[in-house]
């Protein structure tokens, strides 16, 4: 019970909290996805790519860069945290990297960024979580190992895909009180790719 009312909860936050879509300059995209992963040959293209996106977590998450806000450490209690940004493109970089992620979703992720080092401007914090960067943002949530094991062992199924615009759901096991659930849109590049715009926690995962 604990946990499923964590994940409620934790979905409320991510709702409020994750990232707004923002319009920006779109940067080159990879050539091809960095991490491979088996796929049934029958899925379709929109749950391939997220498939690899949830291979390449599971490879890469150990990895990736962490340095999103300054004085994380709180080392010098005379100063507030603050948005690294060199920091944050250090990691949107190696995201891109994936192969499964379009301009659309590293621009979301820039403008959650600089809504987020206002809002540390606004309310000088130095000490706990910093508001904003405490959970995982790529599968938003703050149990990460466990959820990308769910993901991967579960069902992508696209459902709906229209022009070049796909819904993906992503759902892992069943447990006695609570389900692993991500929800993707993707778009359709100009090269035939299908990339990930944007990544959401369903209300109730079914």
């Amino acid at each position: 019970m604990k946990k499923l009312l964590y994940s409620v909860v934790l979905a409320g936050v991510v709702a409020c909290n994750g990232p707004a879509s923002a319009p920006e300059t779109a940067q080159a995209l990879p050539p091809s996805p960095a991490a491979a992963s088996t796929t049934p040959a029958t899925e379709p293209a929109p749950a391939q790519t997220v498939r690899r996106f949830v291979t390449w977590y599971i490879q890469k998450a150990d990895s990736l860069p962490g340095n999103f806000v300054l004085n994380s450490e709180a080392s010098d209690s005379t100063k507030f945290y603050a948005v690294d940004f060199p920091g944050t493109e250090e990691w949107l970089r190696a995201v891109q990297q994936s192969g499964t992620v379009s301009p659309a979703y590293l621009a979301q992720w820039r403008a959650y960024f600089r809504r987020y080092d206002d809002t540390l401007r606004l309310h000088p914090q130095n000490d706990g979580p910093p508001a904003g960067f405490d959970y995982d943002f790529l599968l938003l949530t703050q149990e990460a190992e466990e959820t990308a094991t769910d993901l991967q062992a579960g069902k992508f199924i696209v459902t709906q895909q229209q022009g070049a615009h796909a819904h993906v759901q992503v759902r892992g096991p069943q447990h006695e009180t609570y389900q692993a659930g991500l929800d993707f849109d993707l778009s359709q590049q100009a090269d035939g790719r299908w990339l990930i715009d944007k990544i959401s926690v369903p209300d109730n995962p079914q």
